[in-house]
């Protein structure tokens, strides 16, 4: 009897253990719909250095501890290579807490947010069914997001004065970035394409509006949306459907792009605020990513090269932080002389996050990156390309849908400042958790059929 009630309150604490690890998953899943929603503002929520990112992922390490799947949660390539990676990270940063203080820490976030990846692979392999609870929630969370982020994504560009800040700082309440939305509706277009989402008349309009909104004010996010969504076609044999649905938004643009030159006469925007709402805009931001684009354009292109080619002559090319890098904390923009004329507040990251991780951490750094990104998406492409075979079009899709969202990420981190912020730098790792993760659970079924079917 005695063994009885211990078994039944062994039971009892691991319900418990169970639980609490849901209401976890449940507030990291409503981080991440606010930084969504919300953007910049939400992420400034709480005191330096405890805002909400980081107190998110303080309770996610003591899940992951109390888990006690560390070394199941390293037993694929890509979470080996991110723990080398992160490893290398901490190398590189530790040296410089001392003269940088908080700078350093801050910096090192574009690696160290990786900790989100195997919080979320240990939550999934503890309970495989969260997976499933993941994609209903986002497709919940698609109800509300795509039909609002229009408005939101409006007001906080067009109407920015109107904003209120938060307490005690100059970060605007509502704040978000052009290259962030574009990313979540790439992810948000794919799920619906392989029918895990089926979308309504008004949410497609959404949709479409609040990409062209944000195609008018960055060329990255634009690539972010498309180049994935175009992938996603091909490999979903749904290149037809992509085929009518880009001829009729080009009959659409076509026509209001007849309508601006008529009422403007031809004239260029003599501001930036009117150009932002031009659909000649889209255009020359489609002709600057070739190499030809307007004066203000390329001003922008020019300085990102120059400082680029900086770095890698300082790294790449024999220069003295080949090994090292230059370490996380220092100011790359000053030190480098790019700080863009915001002496107050200047720029700390060369807008690019391959650019970034080759400076702060050199070659070793960059090799552990791309290595990293290879062996993901090729994890990624390969359980998809099993997954087909096999017929199993959930899983398929599943695949499809957080390879193309993490690529999507990936993008547009190579022309703005991205992954070294917790607005998409979160969302990224737990992308990239998600992938690893249920490609485990994929496996690991597969494994057990294979066994079943072997059996007496």
């Amino acid at each position: 009897m005695g063994r009885d009630l211990s078994s039944a309150g062994s039971a009892l604490d691991h319900a418990e253990a169970r639980s609490w690890n849901d209401r976890y998953l449940l507030l990291l899943l409503g981080v991440l719909a606010g930084y969504a929603f919300i953007g910049k503002g939400f992420a400034y929520l709480g005191a330096p250095p405890a805002f909400v990112g980081e107190i998110t992922l303080v309770l996610g390490t003591i899940v992951f501890l109390r888990l006690g799947l560390m070394f199941a949660c390293l037993t694929t390539l890509p979470s080996l290579v991110l723990a080398a990676m992160m490893a290398w990270t901490l190398v590189r940063t530790l040296p410089f807490v001392r003269s940088h203080g908080f700078d350093a820490l801050r910096d090192s976030v574009i690696v160290m947010y990786g900790a989100f990846a195997f919080i979320i692979i240990a939550l999934l392999l503890d309970d495989g069914r969260r997976l499933d609870q993941l994609v209903q929630r986002y497709a919940r969370f698609l109800d509300f997001f795509v039909p609002a982020v229009p408005i939101l994504f409006g007001v906080c560009q067009y109407m920015r004065d109107w904003v209120p800040n938060l307490p005690g700082t100059d970060v605007p309440i509502l704040m978000l970035g052009a290259g962030e939305v574009p990313v979540h509706l790439a992810g948000a277009a794919v799920f619906a394409m392989v029918g895990f989402y089926r979308p309504t008349a008004l949410w497609i309009v959404a949709l479409i509006a609040a990409v062209l909104m944000a195609s008018a004010l960055n060329r990255g996010g634009m690539l972010a949306f498309v180049i994935p969504v175009c992938l996603a076609a091909v490999l979903n044999g749904q290149i037809r459907s992509l085929v009518r649905v880009v001829v009729v938004g080009l009959m659409i643009f076509s026509a209001a792009y007849a309508v601006e030159k008529t009422v403007t006469g031809g004239r260029g925007a003599e501001r930036q605020t009117q150009r932002q709402l031009q659909p000649s805009q889209i255009i020359e931001n489609a002709q600057s990513i070739f190499g030809h684009s307007d004066a203000k354009l390329e001003g922008s292109r020019r300085w990102r090269l120059e400082w680029w080619s900086l770095i890698m002559d300082d790294t790449l090319h024999g220069g003295p932080h080949f090994w090292t890098g230059r370490g996380y904390g220092l100011n790359l923009a000053v030190e480098d002389g790019f700080g863009g004329g915001r002496e107050a507040n200047p720029l700390r990251s060369p807008h690019n996050a391959h650019m970034t991780l080759l400076a702060r951490a050199g070659v070793p750094g960059l090799a552990l990156w791309i290595l990293f990104l290879v062996s993901w998406l090729g994890t990624m492409l390969g359980a998809f390309v099993d997954a087909r075979r096999r017929r199993q079009k959930a899983w398929a899709g599943l695949f499809l849908v957080v390879g193309c969202y993490a690529l999507a990420c990936i993008i547009n981190a190579t022309f703005d400042v991205a992954l070294e912020g917790p607005m998409q730098g979160i969302w990224f790792w737990c992308l990239i958790g998600v992938g690893i993760g249920a490609v485990m659970i994929f496996r690991f079924q597969h494994r057990q059929t294979i066994v079943r079917g072997a059996g007496p």
